[in-house]
């Protein structure tokens, strides 16, 4: 051609030459199968074949057959480094022939057909880090087509934010119920391990380094890219899960922190501070737990903060817990409302059938119709408690008060119940301490002095 020189021809000769590799390669890749499965009409000429012994036909079938297999990553990365030849030689000419122009578009086309073979068999975004390509090399930028799972990708992703954002609003929840009721091991421990855990599901699915992390990992357990969702969403409702169910484990949990406060209680000497915690760490992980609300009543009375032990009996009584009608009851007597403590006991008496417990009912509620004056009704309940029980001291110590202030005129009755009062009285108890001293006092004027009669 006119004007052409020598490295003209010699460029336009190396452009022919890259086409042609090119045009080789898409070709065996053409040959191939996307899946490798035997079209059904090469099955059926091939058996026609057999059945009219045609050999050669049989042999062309079988070629064809043989080329049927699916591609390589070599016939793959083949097509794709010729087409980058090409296009590094259609840079460098100054001149490029139309005709050379046609046949690669033609070529490029017939390539974009293949798209679904070349990212089947090889994840191009691997090779972009060894080989670097320019954006505009289109070829190393084909996407897999979407598969029918991928449809709903938009569905598992929302579902995926929706239980991580759960879990992440229950492990608040979780680790400000145990660390408000005070830092303890335990407690430490089950709200670091659930944090743990959702922060990491949730930095690996909503940061990008997370998310780059969860793919090497699905990679690696060959799990295809069209599931990656769905899995990601399976961890994510898997945590949620484990969220929900230690949220709803808190009322057992609770339960064993009242546990842990009763044996602190009953230990020798009794650990009051540690039995505190414990019952306030029940109380915050369960509300709605009312036993932890008697023990610390009896915590706190018998540490004498009466105040605190009657806040926290006035609690129990509205859940119907009978034993602390008792003891609500006797701090009323305490503190001189009579009227209000026989309310209470007689309300403990209807709910209770427990015999122990149905003793202090009695026992308290015949102490405060003693301080009414009401001494037959005193007696009657008195002696009703000792039918239950006749090893306690309380109601041998309170009948004998209430047989004298009613001017009875049985000394040996009364002297007899102020002997039991003082045998089994303890002095370890508050209000039995002091019945002793009067059981001796009494004593002592019985046997040196017949005690006057009351009228």
């Amino acid at each position: 051609m006119p004007g052409e020189t020598p490295k003209t021809n010699s460029a336009i000769s190396e452009l022919e030459s890259a086409i042609q590799r090119y045009t080789h390669a898409l070709t065996k890749l053409e040959d191939t199968s996307s899946s490798g499965s035997i079209p059904f009409w090469q099955i059926y000429l091939f058996m026609w074949a057999v059945e009219s012994q045609s050999y050669s036909l049989m042999r062309y079938v079988s070629s064809k057959v043989g080329s049927s297999r699916s591609p390589s990553k070599e016939i793959v990365l083949e097509v794709l480094t010729a087409r980058d030849t090409v296009q590094a030689e259609l840079t460098n000419q100054s001149q490029i022939p139309t005709g050379s122009l046609i046949k690669v578009n033609d070529l490029d086309n017939r390539l974009k057909q293949e798209t679904n073979k070349i990212t089947t068999v090889v994840d191009l975004t691997e090779w972009h880090s060894i080989l670097n390509p320019k954006v505009d090399a289109w070829w190393w930028f084909f996407k897999p087509p979407k598969h029918r799972w991928d449809y709903l990708d938009w569905l598992w992703k929302i579902l995926t934010v929706v239980f991580l954002t759960s879990s992440l609003s229950l492990t608040v929840d979780i680790s400000s119920r145990f660390l408000s009721g005070g830092p303890d091991t335990l407690g430490a421990f089950f709200s670091a391990t659930q944090s743990v855990l959702t922060l990491l599901a949730g930095r690996s699915a909503l940061t990008k380094p997370g998310q780059e992390s969860i793919k090497r990992a699905l990679t690696r357990l060959n799990i295809p890219q069209y599931f990656w969702e769905e899995v990601s969403c399976g961890i994510a409702f898997s945590l949620f899960l484990i969220s929900i169910t230690f949220r709803l484990s808190l009322p057992q949990i609770a339960v064993f922190y009242k546990n842990l406060g009763d044996r602190y209680t009953s230990k020798n000497p009794p650990q009051y501070a540690a039995a505190i915690s414990s019952y306030k760490q029940a109380l915050t992980l369960n509300p709605d737990y009312i036993e932890p609300h008697y023990e610390l009543g009896r915590v706190y009375e018998k540490l004498q903060d009466h105040e605190k032990a009657l806040a926290e009996y006035k609690i129990a009584v509205q859940d119907d817990i009978d034993r602390a009608y008792n003891n609500l009851g006797r701090r009323y007597i305490i503190d001189k409302k009579y009227y209000q403590a026989s309310s209470l006991l007689l309300t403990g008496l209807i709910l209770n059938e427990n015999d122990e417990v149905r003793y202090y009912l009695l026992k308290n509620l015949g102490w405060a119709r003693l301080k009414q004056n009401r001494y037959a009704e005193a007696k009657k309940r008195l002696e009703e408690a000792i039918n239950l029980d006749n090893t306690k001291a309380p109601a041998y110590c309170l009948l004998a008060q209430v047989l004298e202030e009613a001017g009875d005129n049985n000394t040996a009755i009364i002297m007899e119940n102020w002997r039991y009062c003082f045998l089994y009285a303890s002095s370890f108890n508050i209000d039995e301490d002091k019945w002793i001293d009067q059981a001796r006092q009494r004593l002592d004027t019985g046997l040196n002095k017949q005690l006057p009669n009351k009228q």
